[in-house]
């Protein structure tokens, strides 16, 4: 009998054992979504999924706190949640983080949506820049659109689809407390750990159906992106975009007027890695402030040279274009705070100003050397001043307006002697004695 009595508890042990290694064994991917979601944002999400794949997650948690971004890549991205085969969490985290704009459209996509203490969501209104500065747009065949669009993706999840609507309406807001409130969240979530908490057990339905999620003693594996996605995430930063389009366009501009610095090179990559950046999305408008400006600059340097109205109206062209750059809904297909663009701006054009003074100053530094050169060649009769003992066999230094000339003599001329300039050989002056 005790032998039968220890045989069942050894079994009862090895199951409990089982048990508990299955759920330590059990994990979930966390996923960092910050900064604009562009297409570096999709490659990360594409690179998670496929290591949730391997790695058996039980859930992936987006953590979200972005200003908004892409809506082709937020689409793409809701697209890849509602095919995931594993439960996808949005989580808007830590305390004090905003998923604004595009950043909201992902987080009604997900299976569950989510929130920490004292963070906002909304904004969904799309922006653009003009003439008069950055406006929401309120034509009805976009703003209809992303209606519909968002309010499916709540209707699918259960969520309340009449406040959702009012994010992109009327630019509505929700702190987490009012987004539970209003049932447009499921969960206030103060910690990851407090949420796996509060997912435990949860049915969400998958591209596999209904799934329970299972989040005890899951351990939590942090995503680390790969060195090409965090190439393009580099690059694909708007700002950032703008200011090497603005760099290349003068380093270019520089290069042709003074060719053998390096200059034109810089600016040629410069400019290819501000397209690799932009995805190729430049607004015609942009197009047509560049390409004005560009061609004022060359006037200035190569027809008028100097530099007065027509240099600062380009430069003022280039600046101009280089703002409309900043994404908005009309030009790129954005979906992002007004505050973000506000900031933008102001960055965009401190730093381009800086960029263009030095380049004016390089470039009025380049023409008037050439002014000056040029002008000495058709200075015959102008007055120097001999360096070294000059001979009919022997050439010497004079000094000419500061700068020191090689020169010849038909005649023989002591150094410290004041001479007239005859003529001018390439470098080389031809001078005779003062009378």
């Amino acid at each position: 009998m005790k032998a039968k009595f220890s045989l069942f508890f050894l079994f009862l042990f090895s199951i409990f054992l089982s048990f508990n290694t299955i759920a330590q064994n059990s994990n979930v991917l966390i996923v960092e979504i910050s900064d604009t979601i562009d297409q570096s944002t999709v490659e990360i999400i594409k690179e998670s999924f496929e290591q949730a794949k391997n790695e058996n997650s039980e859930a992936i948690i987006l953590l979200l706190d972005t200003p908004g971004g892409g809506l082709q890549q937020t689409f793409e991205i809701a697209d890849m949640i509602n095919e995931s085969k594993i439960p996808v969490i949005g989580y808007v985290y830590p305390t004090g983080s905003t998923a604004w704009s595009a950043g909201t459209f992902i987080l009604m996509s997900t299976h569950i949506a989510a929130m920490a203490d004292y963070t906002v969501i909304g904004s969904c209104q799309p922006v653009e820049i003009t003439a008069e500065g950055t406006k929401y747009i309120t034509e009805s065949k976009i703003i209809n659109a992303l209606v519909s669009w968002i309010q499916t993706r709540a209707e699918m999840f259960g969520r309340n689809k009449t406040i959702v609507a009012k994010f992109v309406t009327e630019n509505l807001n929700l702190n987490a407390t009012l987004a539970k409130e209003y049932g447009v969240i499921e969960y206030v979530s103060p910690s990851i750990g407090q949420l796996l908490k509060d997912i435990n057990g949860s049915s969400v339905p998958t591209s596999e159906g209904i799934k329970v999620i299972d989040t005890t003693n899951a351990k939590q594996i942090i995503h680390s992106p790969s060195l090409k996605t965090l190439i393009i995430k580099f690059f694909s930063n708007p700002i950032l975009t703008s200011l090497l389009l603005m760099l290349g366009i003068f380093a270019l501009i520089f290069g042709i007027s003074s060719p053998g610095f390096g200059a034109e090179v810089f600016g040629v990559v410069a400019i290819l890695l501000s397209l690799v950046g932009s995805g190729f999305a430049i607004p015609t408008l942009t197009i047509i402030f560049i390409i004005i400006g560009c061609l004022l600059l060359i006037i200035e340097i190569f027809v008028t040279p100097g530099f007065g109205v027509i240099g600062i109206s380009g430069v003022i062209l280039l600046l101009i274009g280089a703002i409309f750059l900043i994404p908005s809904y009309s030009t790129t297909g954005w979906a992002i705070s007004m505050d973000w663009i506000n900031d933008a701006i102001i960055i965009l054009v401190v730093v381009a100003v800086i960029i263009a003074i030095f380049f004016i100053f390089l470039l009025y530094k380049i023409i008037e050397i050439r002014t000056k050169k040029a002008a000495v060649g058709t200075f015959a009769g102008e007055k120097a001043k001999t360096v070294d003992r000059i001979t009919p066999d022997k050439q010497g230094y004079v000094r000419f307006k500061g700068e020191l000339w090689q020169a010849t003599s038909d005649t023989t001329i002591e150094a410290n002697t004041k001479v007239i300039i005859v003529d001018k050989d390439g470098s080389t002056l031809k001078v005779k004695p003062k009378e």
